[in-house]
């Protein structure tokens, strides 16, 4: 069954002067979903958000919610919940009347509000700091509260700038799992602007990857990271290895490539077309090397005879919990390879030298930029 949409975006634009920050923006959120837009600072991932929410009207193009098209309607007529980065609870108001603010000015009976605001307290597990002010409490109960104030009122979107980045990362972490359940208990449909890709992958049914006012590319966590459609999605989410280096052919299926040192690569054909003789930046992630200590003493990295594969020399490894980061030089190039903490074979020690392989599926081309 189609899933109804609470928010499309049609075209949208913003122009401060001569400066274009959103570039045709189109989207469908579908009732329910939570949806992140994400990208470094400047990339209009805030300004979308605010076009959203009315404080900024778009210079071209069409905002609809729940069916309703909200271009002209002040903010406060849009039926929306905001939640931002710094909390803004008015801080002589208890946590009590800080809940129950917008329930007032929307003149909901008294013992309503007594109710739901006891019922959304219950939800974000606050409801033994109902009489305490702002001051008392510490910044993740702050901010849990700015969401049972942005939810109480049942609003039709909820809308969530950054809320994270003002916490330390233990805070982040729960606070996460915290807007997680809380989403999927309500039920109501959430845009979240972050600029870190973890709370992105964590939190979203769709994310929109955005640069400087373009989306990059709309699609799950899953599609973004193994799917990217372009160098800077790539590059945005998650580590990976970069080694530059030539299209040598190409098959239906296959790319056949030669790296700068010499080493042959093949990778699988993806969506894009390349031609012989061109420019490629080949990516790697470094989950997706395997690497197997040899019996070759220390020496200089050279070509190893098998194509997805070469000699290294490892640098230094970090042991970071669930997985050991391991950095190897390998024919001038630096690489990040992610290994298992358990493996006991895979207590490497620097100076040693080992082998890299891996699968050309897992291997990603994009065309050279030029400089």
């Amino acid at each position: 069954m189609t899933k109804k949409i609470d928010v499309e975006l049609r075209n949208i634009q913003k122009r401060f002067g001569d400066n274009t920050v959103v570039e045709n923006f189109n989207l469908q959120i579908e009732q329910g979903q939570c949806v992140s837009f994400l990208g470094p600072s400047g990339c209009g991932k805030t300004t979308t958000l605010n076009m959203i929410a009315g404080f900024l009207e778009p210079s071209q193009g069409e905002i609809w919610v729940k069916g309703k098209l909200m271009n002209g309607v002040p903010s406060n007529k849009r039926d929306l919940g905001m939640v931002f980065q710094t909390y803004s609870l008015f801080p002589h108001m208890t946590v009590e009347e800080n809940v129950a603010y917008g329930l007032k000015l929307r003149k909901v009976p008294s013992k309503q509000i007594k109710e739901r605001v006891g019922k959304i307290l219950q939800v974000v597990k606050l409801p033994h700091l109902a009489d305490r002010l702002p001051k008392q409490l510490s910044g993740g109960q702050r901010q849990r509260i700015a969401i049972a104030r942005a939810m109480v009122t049942e609003p039709s979107v909820l809308l969530l700038d950054e809320p994270l980045s003002n916490l330390d990362a233990k805070l982040r972490e729960e606070l996460r799992e915290e807007i997680k359940r809380l989403q999927q208990v309500m039920g109501v449909t959430t845009i979240f602007v972050t600029h870190d890709q973890e709370e992105a992958m964590y939190l979203s049914d769709q994310i929109v990857v955005l640069d400087h006012g373009k989306v990059e590319q709309i699609g799950t966590p899953w599609e973004i990271y193994n799917q990217p459609a372009s160098e800077f999605v790539h590059q945005f989410i998650g580590k990976s290895n970069r080694i530059s280096g030539v299209v040598q052919g190409t098959k239906p299926d296959e790319i056949e490539l030669m790296t700068e040192s010499g080493i042959k690569i093949v990778a699988q054909q993806r969506q894009f077309a390349y031609s012989s003789g061109q420019a490629v930046s080949i990516y790697i992630r470094p989950e997706k090397l395997k690497i197997t200590p040899t019996d070759i003493e220390k020496r200089e990295p050279q070509q190893s005879s098998d194509t997805n594969s070469m000699l290294a020399v490892v640098q230094y490894t970090s042991f970071l919990g669930s997985f050991t980061e391991c950095i190897v030089e390998a024919n001038g190039n630096l690489m990040n390879i992610r290994l298992d903490s358990t493996d006991p074979d895979m207590l490497l020690e620097a100076g040693s030298m080992v082998k890299l392989s891996w699968n050309q599926k897992d291997v990603y081309v994009f065309s050279a930029k030029e400089s």
